[in-house]
């Protein structure tokens, strides 16, 4: 396995490979770091003709950022697995689009290093999911693409629409529920129909138009024909729980209800994360009083 490693932290990027080359241990595996970003160009022109198997990048580096540096890795090595490295407040938004596999937060442990992998082994090793072509990340802004493209909105109100349907799960609203929902006042139901026809036109012209559900004045969309992001960290996805960073559909008033209830998930990693460092003060208390006990203190 050829295995990449890129942080232009010296200390951190000596303690990954530390961590990589104990993990990567085969004869055959060949783990590589740089600091610098040219020299991770230099690199892949010297291995052109051989895969490149799983990237560990941060997500700051100088002159590039981790996501455009995943881009090109992609354009190079197509199969390559990427795994972000970054701080707790560090969270690229784009990084939906490069399809990193994982998310490691700093300090890194190599015992985080194996779950990743682990769990990432497990996925691969699952029924292939289905090709959805209707992309869209809810985590932070909303975003919609198709063939990982944005679609190009005619009005705003058609884009929200759409965001608050796929918030909905496939439950349908009417048009006055939208109606309350969008302008906060139901007596403009009139007006949802201009924005439904605005969405459909927007969704038939991306040749995805049958994601949306439309009967009786009521509108839906199948989530089966939708990958959303949102909906993997429901079912448990690995990606998606760690790319969640508290922020849900930021565009959206409406939208603040569900990321309290993301809050509050127990698959959230901010809320891992607190219970953690909660878990260490109350051992450091403990060892404390333990001390003052035995007159250490």
């Amino acid at each position: 396995m050829n295995i990449l490693a890129v942080d232009d932290e010296p200390i951190v990027l000596w303690s990954l490979m530390k961590n990589l080359e104990e993990i990567f241990c085969n004869p055959q595996d060949n783990v590589q770091g740089f600091d610098e970003v040219d020299d991770v160009f230099k690199h892949l022109e010297w291995m052109k003709d051989e895969p490149l198997d799983y990237a560990f990048l941060d997500v700051k580096l100088r002159g590039m950022t981790g996501v455009e540096l995943a881009k090109r890795l992609r354009e190079e090595k197509p199969k390559v697995k990427i795994i972000f490295c970054t701080a707790y407040s560090d969270y690229a938004m784009d990084a939906f689009q490069v399809h990193a596999v994982g998310y490691l937060l700093k300090p890194i442990t190599q015992e985080m290093i194996r779950k990743t992998l682990g769990e990432l082994n497990t996925l691969l090793t699952q029924e292939e999911p289905i090709d959805h072509r209707l992309h869209i990340h809810t985590f932070g802004n909303f975003v919609a693409f198709v063939d990982y493209q944005n679609l190009n909105w005619e009005r705003e109100k058609a884009k929200e629409l759409l965001a608050l349907l796929i918030d909905r799960r496939g439950a349908a609203l009417t048009n006055a529920e939208i109606a309350m929902t969008l302008w906060g006042d139901d007596s403009k139901a009139k007006q949802v129909t201009t924005i439904v026809s605005s969405l459909r036109k927007t969704l038939k012209q991306a040749g995805v138009e049958d994601v949306l559900v439309r009967s009786r004045n009521q509108s839906a969309v199948d989530p089966s024909k939708i990958h959303c992001d949102f909906y993997e960290f429901l079912k448990g996805d690995i990606k998606a729980i760690n790319s969640y960073r508290g922020e849900y559909m930021n565009n959206y008033e409406w939208a603040e209800f569900t990321n309290a209830k993301l809050m509050e998930n127990p698959k959230n990693p901010i809320m891992r994360m607190l219970e953690e460092q909660a878990e260490q003060m109350e051992e450091s208390v403990d060892a404390d009083n333990e001390e003052i006990e035995n007159g250490e203190l």
